[in-house]
Protein backbone atom coordinates (compact mmCIF):
# COMPACT_ATOMS: atom_id res chain seq x y z
CA UNK A 1 0.00 0.00 0.00
CA UNK A 2 1.59 3.40 -1.19
CA UNK A 3 0.61 6.26 1.16
CA UNK A 4 0.55 9.95 -0.07
CA UNK A 5 4.14 11.50 -0.55
CA UNK A 6 3.03 14.88 1.84
CA UNK A 7 2.24 12.41 5.09
CA UNK A 8 5.97 10.86 4.28
CA UNK A 9 7.99 14.20 4.27
CA UNK A 10 8.70 14.29 7.98
CA UNK A 11 9.89 10.65 8.53
CA UNK A 12 13.94 10.63 8.89
CA UNK A 13 15.86 8.46 6.37
CA UNK A 14 16.57 5.62 9.04
CA UNK A 15 13.33 5.25 10.03
CA UNK A 16 12.16 4.69 6.32
CA UNK A 17 14.76 2.61 5.54
CA UNK A 18 14.08 -0.19 8.06
CA UNK A 19 10.94 -0.59 6.40
CA UNK A 20 11.70 -0.60 3.13
CA UNK A 21 14.88 -2.61 2.99
CA UNK A 22 12.34 -5.12 4.70
CA UNK A 23 10.24 -4.97 1.12
CA UNK A 24 7.37 -3.13 2.86
CA UNK A 25 6.27 0.59 1.30
CA UNK A 26 7.91 4.10 2.67
CA UNK A 27 6.34 4.54 6.16
CA UNK A 28 4.02 7.33 7.09
CA UNK A 29 4.84 9.40 10.42
CA UNK A 30 2.71 8.31 13.02
CA UNK A 31 3.78 9.65 15.78
CA UNK A 32 0.79 11.99 17.46
CA UNK A 33 -2.27 9.84 16.08
CA UNK A 34 -4.21 7.12 17.26
CA UNK A 35 -5.90 5.82 14.38
CA UNK A 36 -4.43 5.28 10.72
CA UNK A 37 -8.44 5.05 9.22
CA UNK A 38 -7.62 7.80 7.54
CA UNK A 39 -5.38 5.74 5.35
CA UNK A 40 -7.89 2.95 4.64
CA UNK A 41 -10.94 4.47 2.98
CA UNK A 42 -13.51 2.24 1.11
CA UNK A 43 -12.73 -0.23 -0.74
CA UNK A 44 -9.00 -0.40 0.39
CA UNK A 45 -7.57 -3.75 1.97
CA UNK A 46 -6.99 -3.94 5.70
CA UNK A 47 -5.50 -7.97 6.12
CA UNK A 48 -1.79 -7.91 5.63
CA UNK A 49 1.41 -7.30 7.42
CA UNK A 50 2.81 -4.14 9.09
CA UNK A 51 5.30 -2.47 10.84
CA UNK A 52 5.80 -0.59 13.49
CA UNK A 53 8.55 2.29 14.07
CA UNK A 54 8.73 2.71 17.93
CA UNK A 55 10.79 5.09 20.53
CA UNK A 56 14.37 4.27 21.51
CA UNK A 57 15.01 2.51 17.65
CA UNK A 58 12.44 -0.44 18.25
CA UNK A 59 10.52 -1.97 16.30
CA UNK A 60 7.56 -4.37 15.93
CA UNK A 61 5.97 -6.48 12.75
CA UNK A 62 2.88 -7.87 13.10
CA UNK A 63 -0.41 -9.56 11.20
CA UNK A 64 -3.73 -8.46 11.14
CA UNK A 65 -7.03 -8.69 9.38
CA UNK A 66 -7.72 -5.59 10.51
CA UNK A 67 -5.11 -3.03 10.93
CA UNK A 68 -6.79 -0.28 11.66
CA UNK A 69 -8.24 -1.55 14.51
CA UNK A 70 -4.61 -3.22 15.43
CA UNK A 71 -2.42 -0.27 15.37
CA UNK A 72 -5.14 1.27 17.80
CA UNK A 73 -4.74 -1.34 20.48
CA UNK A 74 -1.17 -0.97 20.04
CA UNK A 75 -1.17 2.95 20.96
CA UNK A 76 -3.20 1.70 23.99
CA UNK A 77 -0.02 -0.36 24.60
CA UNK A 78 2.79 1.39 23.74
CA UNK A 79 2.19 5.09 23.61
CA UNK A 80 3.75 6.77 20.86
CA UNK A 81 4.10 5.06 17.95
CA UNK A 82 6.74 6.91 15.53
CA UNK A 83 6.00 5.53 11.89
CA UNK A 84 3.51 2.91 9.88
CA UNK A 85 3.76 0.70 7.33
CA UNK A 86 1.78 -1.48 5.74
CA UNK A 87 1.46 -4.42 3.50
CA UNK A 88 -1.53 -6.13 1.84
CA UNK A 89 -1.29 -9.83 2.44
CA UNK A 90 -4.23 -12.81 1.86
CA UNK A 91 -5.14 -13.88 5.00
CA UNK A 92 -3.98 -17.46 4.32
CA UNK A 93 -0.91 -16.46 3.73
CA UNK A 94 -0.80 -14.05 7.00
CA UNK A 95 1.29 -16.67 8.84
CA UNK A 96 4.15 -17.45 6.72
CA UNK A 97 4.51 -13.81 5.71
CA UNK A 98 5.03 -12.37 8.82
CA UNK A 99 7.45 -15.00 10.04
CA UNK A 100 9.87 -14.47 6.76
CA UNK A 101 9.58 -10.39 7.48
CA UNK A 102 10.49 -11.09 10.83
CA UNK A 103 13.72 -13.86 10.55
CA UNK A 104 14.61 -11.01 7.71
CA UNK A 105 14.74 -7.96 10.24
CA UNK A 106 16.57 -9.89 12.49
CA UNK A 107 18.97 -11.09 10.13
CA UNK A 108 19.59 -7.35 9.26
CA UNK A 109 19.45 -6.11 12.82
CA UNK A 110 16.66 -4.64 14.01
CA UNK A 111 15.46 -4.50 17.42
CA UNK A 112 12.50 -6.00 17.57
CA UNK A 113 9.46 -6.16 20.69
CA UNK A 114 8.19 -9.04 19.34
CA UNK A 115 8.12 -12.62 21.25
CA UNK A 116 6.97 -15.23 18.98
CA UNK A 117 9.49 -16.05 15.65
CA UNK A 118 12.07 -13.74 17.06
CA UNK A 119 15.48 -15.76 18.66
CA UNK A 120 15.27 -13.19 21.53
CA UNK A 121 13.09 -10.40 23.64
CA UNK A 122 14.25 -7.09 23.91
CA UNK A 123 14.32 -5.91 27.87
CA UNK A 124 13.12 -7.47 31.45
CA UNK A 125 10.89 -10.41 31.55
CA UNK A 126 8.88 -12.46 34.16
CA UNK A 127 12.38 -14.28 34.76
CA UNK A 128 13.46 -11.21 36.25
CA UNK A 129 11.36 -11.80 39.04
CA UNK A 130 13.92 -14.43 40.12
CA UNK A 131 17.04 -14.08 38.23
CA UNK A 132 18.36 -11.19 37.42
CA UNK A 133 20.10 -9.86 33.88
CA UNK A 134 23.80 -10.48 35.66
CA UNK A 135 22.54 -13.44 36.57
CA UNK A 136 21.57 -14.67 33.97
CA UNK A 137 24.47 -13.21 31.86
CA UNK A 138 26.79 -15.78 33.93
CA UNK A 139 24.76 -18.25 33.75
CA UNK A 140 24.69 -18.22 29.78
CA UNK A 141 28.69 -17.62 29.88
CA UNK A 142 28.98 -20.82 32.14
CA UNK A 143 25.93 -22.78 32.83
CA UNK A 144 27.13 -25.89 34.67
CA UNK A 145 29.46 -23.51 36.75
CA UNK A 146 26.60 -21.05 37.59
CA UNK A 147 24.21 -23.75 38.39
CA UNK A 148 26.12 -24.53 41.03
CA UNK A 149 24.61 -21.87 42.89
CA UNK A 150 21.25 -23.70 42.27
CA UNK A 151 22.42 -25.97 44.69
CA UNK A 152 20.85 -23.61 47.97
CA UNK A 153 17.92 -23.67 46.17
CA UNK A 154 15.10 -25.37 48.04
CA UNK A 155 12.59 -27.70 45.91
CA UNK A 156 9.09 -25.61 44.95
CA UNK A 157 6.54 -26.78 47.17
CA UNK A 158 3.47 -27.81 44.81
CA UNK A 159 -0.01 -29.00 45.94
CA UNK A 160 -0.84 -32.42 46.92
CA UNK A 161 -3.21 -32.83 43.64
CA UNK A 162 -0.14 -32.02 41.75
CA UNK A 163 2.03 -35.13 43.05
CA UNK A 164 -0.60 -37.68 43.11
CA UNK A 165 -1.89 -36.60 39.57
CA UNK A 166 1.68 -37.94 38.34
CA UNK A 167 2.04 -40.79 40.82
CA UNK A 168 0.73 -43.47 38.66
CA UNK A 169 3.10 -42.26 35.51
CA UNK A 170 5.98 -41.78 38.25
CA UNK A 171 5.35 -45.95 39.26
CA UNK A 172 5.29 -46.84 35.53
CA UNK A 173 8.59 -44.86 34.49
CA UNK A 174 10.52 -46.38 37.58
CA UNK A 175 9.56 -49.84 36.45
CA UNK A 176 10.86 -49.21 33.09
CA UNK A 177 14.15 -50.74 32.17
CA UNK A 178 15.17 -47.53 30.52
CA UNK A 179 14.17 -45.45 33.70
CA UNK A 180 17.95 -45.34 35.33
CA UNK A 181 19.50 -43.92 32.20
CA UNK A 182 16.65 -41.38 31.16
CA UNK A 183 16.56 -39.98 34.56
CA UNK A 184 20.52 -39.73 34.00
CA UNK A 185 20.16 -37.85 30.86
CA UNK A 186 17.13 -35.79 32.56
CA UNK A 187 19.71 -34.62 35.05
CA UNK A 188 22.46 -33.75 32.72
CA UNK A 189 20.03 -31.77 30.42
CA UNK A 190 18.76 -29.89 33.78
CA UNK A 191 22.35 -29.69 35.24
CA UNK A 192 23.83 -28.40 32.24
CA UNK A 193 20.75 -26.36 29.98
CA UNK A 194 18.30 -25.11 32.72
CA UNK A 195 19.19 -21.91 34.47
CA UNK A 196 18.76 -22.54 38.61
CA UNK A 197 16.17 -25.78 37.58
CA UNK A 198 14.95 -25.75 41.26
CA UNK A 199 14.42 -21.67 41.31
CA UNK A 200 12.71 -21.66 38.01
CA UNK A 201 10.93 -25.56 38.24
CA UNK A 202 7.52 -25.31 37.20
CA UNK A 203 7.00 -21.76 36.70
CA UNK A 204 9.33 -21.31 33.74
CA UNK A 205 9.84 -24.89 33.13
CA UNK A 206 8.39 -28.36 33.05
CA UNK A 207 8.97 -32.09 33.04
CA UNK A 208 6.18 -34.96 31.99
CA UNK A 209 6.52 -38.44 32.94
CA UNK A 210 5.20 -40.46 30.66
CA UNK A 211 3.67 -38.63 27.94
CA UNK A 212 1.23 -40.13 25.33
CA UNK A 213 2.62 -37.91 22.66
CA UNK A 214 3.34 -40.28 19.76
CA UNK A 215 2.79 -43.37 22.13
CA UNK A 216 1.75 -45.92 18.91
CA UNK A 217 4.81 -44.70 17.06
CA UNK A 218 7.77 -42.86 19.53
CA UNK A 219 6.99 -43.41 22.64
CA UNK A 220 8.31 -41.39 25.35
CA UNK A 221 9.93 -41.70 28.96
CA UNK A 222 10.04 -37.59 29.48
CA UNK A 223 9.78 -34.39 27.72
CA UNK A 224 11.40 -31.08 29.11
CA UNK A 225 9.02 -28.05 28.16
CA UNK A 226 9.36 -23.83 28.54
CA UNK A 227 7.10 -21.39 26.90
CA UNK A 228 5.01 -23.01 24.24
CA UNK A 229 7.78 -25.39 22.96
CA UNK A 230 9.40 -28.90 24.09
CA UNK A 231 13.11 -28.49 24.73
CA UNK A 232 14.09 -32.04 25.70
CA UNK A 233 12.85 -35.55 25.60
CA UNK A 234 13.94 -38.62 25.75
CA UNK A 235 12.03 -41.74 24.38
CA UNK A 236 12.06 -45.63 23.68
CA UNK A 237 11.75 -47.81 20.18
CA UNK A 238 8.99 -50.17 19.44
CA UNK A 239 11.20 -52.57 17.86
CA UNK A 240 11.78 -55.30 20.41
CA UNK A 241 15.28 -55.53 18.82
CA UNK A 242 16.18 -52.18 20.38
CA UNK A 243 14.69 -52.30 23.43
CA UNK A 244 18.31 -51.97 25.02
CA UNK A 245 18.30 -48.30 23.90
CA UNK A 246 16.66 -44.57 24.28
CA UNK A 247 15.96 -42.30 21.53
CA UNK A 248 15.52 -38.72 21.99
CA UNK A 249 16.15 -35.00 20.55
CA UNK A 250 17.61 -32.24 22.38
CA UNK A 251 16.66 -28.13 20.83
CA UNK A 252 19.86 -25.98 20.29
CA UNK A 253 20.22 -22.64 19.73
CA UNK A 254 21.72 -23.02 16.26
CA UNK A 255 23.84 -19.62 16.20
CA UNK A 256 25.73 -20.85 19.31
CA UNK A 257 26.20 -24.48 18.13
CA UNK A 258 27.95 -23.32 14.43
CA UNK A 259 29.60 -20.93 16.49
CA UNK A 260 31.35 -23.27 18.14
CA UNK A 261 31.64 -26.20 15.42
CA UNK A 262 32.14 -23.62 12.42
CA UNK A 263 29.86 -25.46 9.93
CA UNK A 264 26.83 -28.39 10.28
CA UNK A 265 29.18 -30.57 8.59
CA UNK A 266 31.98 -30.28 11.44
CA UNK A 267 29.24 -31.33 13.56
CA UNK A 268 28.12 -34.27 11.73
CA UNK A 269 31.56 -35.41 11.65
CA UNK A 270 31.90 -35.77 15.10
CA UNK A 271 28.34 -37.14 15.47
CA UNK A 272 27.87 -39.05 12.18
CA UNK A 273 24.93 -41.10 13.97
CA UNK A 274 23.15 -37.84 14.75
CA UNK A 275 19.91 -36.26 12.46
CA UNK A 276 20.49 -32.22 12.94
CA UNK A 277 17.16 -30.94 11.57
CA UNK A 278 15.37 -27.58 11.52
CA UNK A 279 13.23 -27.11 14.96
CA UNK A 280 10.20 -25.42 13.67
CA UNK A 281 8.91 -23.76 16.87
CA UNK A 282 6.82 -20.36 17.22
CA UNK A 283 8.93 -19.87 20.34
CA UNK A 284 12.03 -20.62 19.01
CA UNK A 285 12.68 -17.95 16.23
CA UNK A 286 14.90 -18.85 13.08
CA UNK A 287 17.97 -19.80 15.25
CA UNK A 288 16.84 -22.98 16.58
CA UNK A 289 17.92 -26.86 15.65
CA UNK A 290 16.68 -29.86 17.00
CA UNK A 291 19.88 -32.85 17.38
CA UNK A 292 18.19 -36.18 17.13
CA UNK A 293 19.82 -39.01 18.90
CA UNK A 294 18.88 -42.55 17.70
CA UNK A 295 20.76 -43.75 21.54
CA UNK A 296 22.08 -43.38 24.59
CA UNK A 297 25.16 -43.22 23.18
CA UNK A 298 25.31 -40.32 21.47
CA UNK A 299 22.94 -38.50 23.89
CA UNK A 300 25.05 -38.93 26.63
CA UNK A 301 28.04 -38.09 24.24
CA UNK A 302 26.04 -34.59 23.15
CA UNK A 303 25.18 -34.00 27.05
CA UNK A 304 28.88 -33.93 28.21
CA UNK A 305 29.69 -31.81 24.82
CA UNK A 306 30.27 -28.16 26.44
CA UNK A 307 29.62 -26.57 22.57
CA UNK A 308 25.88 -28.62 22.65
CA UNK A 309 25.17 -28.41 26.11
CA UNK A 310 25.71 -24.34 25.79
CA UNK A 311 23.67 -24.13 22.45
CA UNK A 312 20.89 -25.94 24.51
CA UNK A 313 21.61 -24.00 27.11
CA UNK A 314 21.02 -20.54 25.80
CA UNK A 315 17.93 -21.56 23.57
CA UNK A 316 16.17 -22.27 27.06
CA UNK A 317 17.22 -18.80 28.44
CA UNK A 318 15.74 -17.03 25.58
CA UNK A 319 12.52 -19.13 25.57
CA UNK A 320 12.13 -19.12 29.26
CA UNK A 321 12.93 -15.24 29.08
CA UNK A 322 9.76 -14.80 26.44
CA UNK A 323 6.99 -16.25 28.84
CA UNK A 324 6.51 -18.63 31.78
CA UNK A 325 5.80 -22.51 30.53
CA UNK A 326 1.85 -23.49 29.34
CA UNK A 327 2.73 -27.08 30.79
CA UNK A 328 3.22 -26.66 34.12
CA UNK A 329 -0.15 -28.80 34.94
CA UNK A 330 1.78 -31.91 33.44
CA UNK A 331 4.63 -31.08 35.74
CA UNK A 332 6.10 -34.24 37.62
CA UNK A 333 8.05 -33.26 40.50
CA UNK A 334 8.58 -36.47 41.93
CA UNK A 335 10.82 -36.83 37.90
CA UNK A 336 12.64 -34.09 39.12
CA UNK A 337 13.38 -35.06 42.48
CA UNK A 338 14.61 -38.40 40.59
CA UNK A 339 16.65 -36.78 38.55
CA UNK A 340 18.30 -34.23 41.10
CA UNK A 341 19.34 -37.25 43.35
CA UNK A 342 22.59 -37.30 41.26
CA UNK A 343 23.54 -33.78 42.66
CA UNK A 344 24.01 -35.76 45.69
CA UNK A 345 26.88 -37.58 44.75
CA UNK A 346 30.38 -36.70 43.87
CA UNK A 347 31.70 -35.97 40.25
CA UNK A 348 33.04 -39.63 40.38
CA UNK A 349 29.87 -40.71 41.22
CA UNK A 350 28.34 -39.30 38.31
CA UNK A 351 31.49 -39.99 36.07
CA UNK A 352 30.77 -44.16 37.17
CA UNK A 353 27.43 -43.68 36.34
CA UNK A 354 27.40 -42.69 32.74
CA UNK A 355 30.12 -45.43 32.72
CA UNK A 356 27.74 -48.12 33.53
CA UNK A 357 25.41 -46.67 30.99
CA UNK A 358 27.46 -47.04 28.17
CA UNK A 359 28.77 -50.34 28.88
CA UNK A 360 25.37 -52.02 29.71
CA UNK A 361 24.42 -50.49 26.19
CA UNK A 362 27.53 -51.88 24.27
CA UNK A 363 26.81 -55.14 26.42
CA UNK A 364 23.27 -55.16 24.63
CA UNK A 365 24.60 -54.65 21.15
CA UNK A 366 27.45 -57.02 21.40
CA UNK A 367 24.48 -59.77 22.45
CA UNK A 368 22.14 -58.94 20.04
CA UNK A 369 24.60 -57.44 16.99
CA UNK A 370 27.66 -58.57 17.45
CA UNK A 371 29.18 -57.17 14.53
CA UNK A 372 28.19 -53.84 15.01
CA UNK A 373 30.12 -54.18 18.51
CA UNK A 374 33.16 -52.59 16.61
CA UNK A 375 31.30 -50.02 14.98
CA UNK A 376 29.80 -48.96 18.14
CA UNK A 377 33.15 -48.86 20.01
CA UNK A 378 34.78 -46.88 17.13
CA UNK A 379 31.76 -44.11 17.33
CA UNK A 380 32.27 -44.04 21.37
CA UNK A 381 36.15 -43.24 21.10
CA UNK A 382 35.32 -40.61 18.32
CA UNK A 383 32.65 -38.51 20.35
Amino acid sequence: MNFPDDLKRTITPTLSAKATSLGFPEPVETSGLRSVAHLFGAGKPRCGIYFLALPDSRSYIGQAVDVVRRFSQHVRAHGVIEAFSFLHVARGRLDVVEREFIYKAETAGLILVNVDHVADVVGESDLNDLLTDEQLQSWSASPYEENLNDLESKPIKLSSSQHSRYERNVKQFCRHPLAKVAALELFLYLDSCIPYPRLTEYTFWSVSCMPSTNKTTWPRLLCVSAGVMELFCIGTHKDPSFSFATWGFINVASDVLLGAYGTKEKFLDAYPQVELRAASYRDAGQQASSLFAQSQLDMLAMLEDPAVTRAAAVLAMRIMRKRSTIYFKFHCPQLVDLALQHRDGSEEDLDSAIDSELNAFCDAVKERFPEALEQVRRSDSET
